[in-house]
């Protein structure tokens, strides 16, 4: 015992009163500590499996419609099993998509609830699209993604756009350029086109006057070499 003695603290060594009251509680204090371990570890025991989840990719924060989803737009949380939502997407697939509908913080991400980007080239800042009609439709049949085209303003006779890029051509505009080649004006092919805002609004101004029956429109334009 008095070997065991000398691996305790020096003041509950000893025969000494105050000694023995410091063991005594020190043991009782051992048993407590004991016993609490116990029951933990009956309750682990017995306590029932958390349920089932699987992880579900949802909206880190508000997040409107139409903007491009980002890293930090989209967190993962566990869900339970038993609430199966359809269509989810995982973060990786959620990154880069496009919102068509607002989402609330906490809300999952679904492929109903958004679409792919654009896949037109990068465009140069400060450039816009617009879509322009164009009744010459054999040059439609040729434009492609790249050419670049003049847009003739025909009734004031000017160029209100040099070199622009073309961005798409719609696969309806393309086909009935195809199919019906001798169409009237009014059933005009349409072409996107990526222009600044000051073009756009002239653009705008020309399609508002031959729409206003004064005559005039926007000619399309393809440049040599594009």
């Amino acid at each position: 015992m008095k070997s065991l003695q000398r691996l305790l603290p020096s003041t509950w060594q000893g025969t000494g009163r105050e000694a023995r009251w410091r063991r005594s509680r020190g043991r009782r204090v051992l048993a407590g500590l004991l016993g609490g371990c116990a029951v933990l570890a009956v309750v682990g025991a017995v306590r029932p499996a958390d349920p089932p989840s699987y992880p579900v990719t949802v909206a880190a924060h508000d997040l409107t419609a139409g903007q491009r989803l980002g890293p930090s737009d989209v967190r993962q949380v566990r869900w339970s099993v038993a609430d199966k939502v359809p269509g989810l997407l995982s973060s990786a697939a959620a990154t880069g998509k496009v919102l068509t509908a607002p989402i609330r913080a906490g809300e999952p991400v679904t492929s109903a609830r958004v679409r792919a980007a654009r896949s037109w080239p990068a465009l140069p800042k400060g450039r816009v699209v617009i879509g322009v009609s164009s009744s010459d439709r054999a040059l439609v049949r040729v434009l492609q993604p790249g050419d670049r085209v003049d847009l003739i303003d025909t009734a004031r006779a000017r160029t209100v756009a040099t070199a622009v890029s073309v961005v798409s051509v719609p696969a309806g505009s393309a086909q009935d350029a195809e199919e019906h080649p001798t169409l009237s004006a009014t059933d005009a092919a349409s072409v996107l086109v990526a222009v600044t805002p000051t073009q756009a609004a002239a653009v705008g101004s020309a399609v508002s006057a031959r729409s206003g029956g004064l005559g005039g429109g926007i000619q399309l334009a393809l440049r040599a070499g594009a």
